[in-house]
């Protein structure tokens, strides 16, 4: 009979715990979104990167960009930014810049916070952003020449089933 309450135990405690912690994720006023986006192109890796969308604010950053295969890529210009597609309008959300000589084998995005109104002046949700993507620019000192790739985080006509259709 111990050994059964022992056992017991734990289970009432882990649904009274469902029980409180549901009553946790009723939201008033609209959908909060929390993305952890990652992503790679030729030259780059692109993780951490988040989004954090609310009826009233939307941020993002806190990425980190790796060079693939490489510890040190000394440069004088390296250019960053992020962009968000609604119904083929393409606009920047995020952006970073850095010149002088530096390392940008490993960089982080650093971080943006605000409200992000639509063209209808309406905030953004989640459901309205068709793609996400990074631009990545950097001067290639060997080569004399800027460098650009591009990162794609998400992009939803792209996936047949999906958490966020």
């Amino acid at each position: 009979m111990k050994k059964y309450i022992k056992g017991l135990v734990p289970w009432m405690y882990l649904m009274l715990s469902f029980i409180v912690l549901s009553g946790c994720n009723v939201q008033k006023g609209g959908n909060h979104y929390y993305l952890l986006l990652m992503g790679e192109s030729e030259s780059w890796n692109l993780t951490g990167y988040e989004m954090v969308i609310t009826p009233e604010d939307f941020k993002a950053g806190f990425g980190n960009l790796k060079m693939k295969n490489v510890n040190e890529y000394m440069t004088d210009s390296f250019h960053f930014e992020a962009h968000v597609v609604i119904d083929n309008d393409d606009s920047v959300v995020h952006t970073n810049s850095a010149t002088g000589e530096m390392n940008i084998a490993e960089y982080t995005t650093g971080a943006i916070e605000g409200p992000y109104i639509n063209k209808n002046g309406d905030f953004v949700t989640l459901e309205d952003i068709n793609e996400i993507y990074v631009v990545v620019e950097w001067w290639d000192i060997s080569k004399n020449e800027s460098m650009k790739e591009r990162i794609d985080l998400l992009n939803k006509s792209k996936k047949e089933q999906s958490f966020l259709n």
